[in-house]
Parts: C-alpha cells; structure tokens; sequence
C-alpha cells in the first residue's frame, strides 16, 4: 500500500490546528485521518524550517519550463553541429586525397 502524500497547504493547517491548541492532537489526527507519528514528525519540520518545510528545494536550475527551454536549445545545436559534420564527410569522400597517385595509369 503506497504512502498518501498530503500538500504542502494541508499540513499547514493540520500544524496549525496543532499550535492553536484548540483540540488535541489525537482529534485533530481522527478528525484529518492522519497518524500522530506523522503530525509530530510535520510539527517537528515546521519548528526547524518555519513556511518552508514543505517546499520544494530549489537547486538553482530554474523552473521545469527553463530546463525544457534549455535542452531544447541544445538539441537544436546538437543537430546543426551533426548536420555541418555529415556534410564535410561526404565532401571529404567525394574528393581524391592530395599528393597521393592514382592506381590508374
């Protein structure tokens, strides 16, 4: 059985609920469907990360679109490049070698 996954916004709510002191973990864990194991471990990262600990870590690449953008650009580079090569090999054939004789005489 796979492992729920919840959004960055409801474990917001759920820690708090939590903080408000309002109602008991164990209601508030009956009342969402969690387990109180994972709202301590949600309360914990929160107390360590503050509104970012459930954010996804940036690595400094950009957004998806930018690194689709990218390697779209690089296999339009990647195919010119081919293309010039595949041109000067066959020019490269299709011309006797200099300073070198024929077999024909």
């Amino acid at each position: 059985m796979a492992t729920p996954r919840y959004s960055a916004e409801f474990k917001r709510a759920t820690v708090n609920d939590v903080l408000a002191g309002e109602k008991r973990i164990s209601q508030i864990c009956r009342e969402r469907g969690i387990d109180e194991k994972t709202l301590r471990r949600w309360r914990q990262e929160y107390e360590q990360k503050g509104l970012d600990a459930w954010t996804a870590p940036t690595n400094g690449s950009g957004s998806t679109e930018e690194k689709i953008a990218q390697l779209e650009r690089l296999i339009g580079q990647l195919t010119v490049e081919n293309t010039v090569l595949k041109k000067a090999l066959r020019h490269a054939y299709a011309q006797p070698l200099n300073g070198t004789r024929s077999s024909k005489s």
